[in-house]
């Protein structure tokens, strides 16, 4: 392989600073799980980036990433799949195998699951919704203190689920909670042995 020199880019910049990796994330949704590229990525989540170039007197060349450990974050389509608990480069390479930059990526095992509103305010006590409500809940994973990266399939029940339905809203990990009859109920958001729960009264 060799270098391709002459990128340049401001945020989060690769080592050589010409390419710079960011997150996919609206600008509402403060609890997004794309939102950080820099934080460790949670083992058993995925992280979809977006890598940004610009070549001076070109156009940006089509980039793919590679990583150097595979068995410790994999490259899968246009994702970042963490496997282990580890380190590992990532490659940004042109289509013929040049590099463009490179940056180096952890993964870290998940100790804690929070939960959150859309905007990013984090659910600490019970919560009350009236019959027909909506609730946008997203999870947030983190080791010890850190919030972690990525997006995994965490499993959702309600122990209740007549009086609240968990519904997909196209995200893989974030969900819509929507009151359907007058109860309690508890919400378990759980990605193996982690847990994270919440209880909802719906009132008429």
């Amino acid at each position: 392989m060799w270098f391709l020199l002459g990128l340049s880019a401001c945020g989060t910049a690769g080592a050589l600073h010409q390419t710079t990796l960011m997150g996919q994330c609206a600008t509402d949704d403060a609890a997004c799980s794309r939102r950080h590229p820099v934080a460790p990525i949670a083992v058993g989540a995925r992280f979809h980036p977006e890598v940004e170039a610009d070549l001076a007197g070109s156009t940006t060349p089509n980039l793919r990433l590679e990583s150097a450990a595979s068995d410790v974050l994999a490259v899968e389509g246009d994702a970042l799949v963490a496997k282990k608990a580890g380190a590992s480069a990532v490659l940004i390479t042109t289509d013929d195998g040049s590099v463009v930059d490179f940056v180096h990526m952890w993964v870290a095992p998940i100790t804690t699951i929070s939960l959150a509103r859309r905007d990013g305010d984090r659910l600490t006590g019970d919560v009350g919704l009236a019959v027909g409500e909506d609730l946008v809940i997203a999870p947030a994973l983190w080791h010890d203190a850190q919030r972690l990266a990525g997006e995994a399939d965490l499993a959702w029940t309600s122990s209740n689920p007549a009086a609240l339905e968990i519904m997909r809203d196209g995200s893989t990990d974030r969900r819509r909670l929507r009151a359907r009859t007058p109860g309690k109920t508890t919400i378990t958001v759980a990605l193996g042995e982690t847990k994270a729960s919440i209880d909802v009264e719906v009132l008429p």
